[in-house]
């Protein structure tokens, strides 16, 4: 009986760090990629166009299939992102600033999540990219003002979100996702359905339900009301150990994306911050187990000595 109840203690712990490592991997993974998503639309996707001189960009590397970079010019997004500067009468400056603020971050993963989908499933959605900008800066107004020092002009906000730009642009996206899905290898298209299904709150929720289920399942195989502490502990500081060595390298590897789409980087900062936080965790945890170890052994010494002299 003790026997069995070990294994299932190692196979409950192996279980739970590789579900622990899940977790981390999405979190990362959809970090990054919220990143580069904002990145390619800050630099304009007729600047990617340019910097490969019009040239037909592979789906892989032995395909003959490819989309040329005219059909990714074609979505205008300098022209709209000059547009909004000059309905906003703003700097371009202050628009970087609300763009890589945190009050844009909910409108960012949505975009991304969107774009995911849409290449997975063949099929562009009806994401309407002036109605969402609308509903973000009425339900973040007073934010923004703080942010760039003056008002904001609700009218003219309004006027744009409605205007031909945007509407052309929404057009231009369908065309290029349709396009892009219909060449794309089933392959790949697989893969994008992975990593859009990895990368999910969804997915992140039911790693934190089954990690829950799991300690308390260590816990009851360890007959301890604190052990689990240590478990936690080290699951946290061994998995933030590894994700911030993955990140770093992969911070490095960005450079050679910004040389070849000449665009900013991929950035891992936010992906090593959580990282960071979970090795923090990790540390912590363990050092309240320590203490709870030493109170309890403290404790259970002066019980056997009062025991010895009675």
């Amino acid at each position: 009986m003790k026997v069995l109840r070990m294994i299932a203690l190692v196979l409950a712990k192996i279980v739970f760090v590789v579900v622990m490592i899940l977790f981390m991997g999405s979190l990362t993974t959809s970090y990054v990629l919220e990143n580069g998503i904002s990145s390619l639309l800050m630099s304009g996707l007729p600047s990617v166009g340019e910097s490969i001189q019009h040239k037909q960009i592979p789906i892989t590397e032995n395909s003959n299939v490819s989309i040329t970079t005219e059909q990714i010019e074609s979505i205008d997004v300098n022209g709209m992102y000059n547009e909004l500067l000059a309905e906003l009468g703003i700097t371009e400056e202050q628009l970087i600033t609300i763009l890589e603020s945190d009050v844009t971050k909910e409108l960012v993963e949505e975009f991304v999540d969107v774009v995911i989908e849409d290449i997975s499933t063949g099929e562009a959605s009806d994401f309407d990219i002036g109605e969402k900008v609308m509903t973000f800066v009425t339900d973040n107004q007073s934010e923004i003002e703080e942010l760039i020092g003056q008002p904001l002009p609700m009218e003219k906000i309004e006027t744009f979100a409605e205007s031909e730009e945007v509407t052309q642009f929404n057009d231009q996206y369908k065309e290029v996702i349709t396009t892009f899905s219909n060449n794309v290898p089933t392959p790949i298209k697989n893969a994008i359905t992975v990593v859009e299904k990895f990368i999910s709150e969804s997915f992140r929720l039911t790693c934190l339900i089954i990690d829950g289920v799991l300690l308390i399942l260590i816990a009851l195989l360890q007959w301890s009301l604190y052990k689990w502490i240590r478990t936690l502990g080290n699951t946290m500081l061994g998995v933030g150990i590894f994700t911030f060595i993955i990140c770093l390298f992969g911070n490095i590897f960005s450079a050679a994306i910004v040389n070849l789409l000449n665009i900013d980087g991929l950035s891992f900062g936010k992906a090593m911050l959580a990282s960071g936080i979970c090795t923090g965790v990790g540390i912590i945890l363990l050092i309240v187990y320590a203490i709870i170890k030493k109170i309890v052994g403290k404790g259970k010494k002066e019980d056997e000595v009062s025991q010895v002299a009675s």
